[in-house]
């Protein structure tokens, strides 16, 4: 659990530098970067639910 806390830590703070950066430049390339950024973190987060889901069910 201590991973997926850090893995948020580490979302936070890169959607965070990325919005600062298109904020201060204007440039859209930091606005894809995010919306990457974003959808890999769904699609992550997503799948560690699932894990999480499965080992429960397992685990009864």
């Amino acid at each position: 659990m201590i991973a997926v806390r850090l893995l948020i830590v580490a979302l936070l703070i890169a959607v965070a530098a990325l919005g600062l950066a298109w904020l201060f430049t204007g440039n859209r390339a930091y606005l894809r970067t995010l919306g990457r950024v974003l959808r890999f973190a769904l699609v992550i987060g997503l799948i560690v639910t699932l894990v999480y889901v499965v080992e429960r069910v397992v685990l009864r």
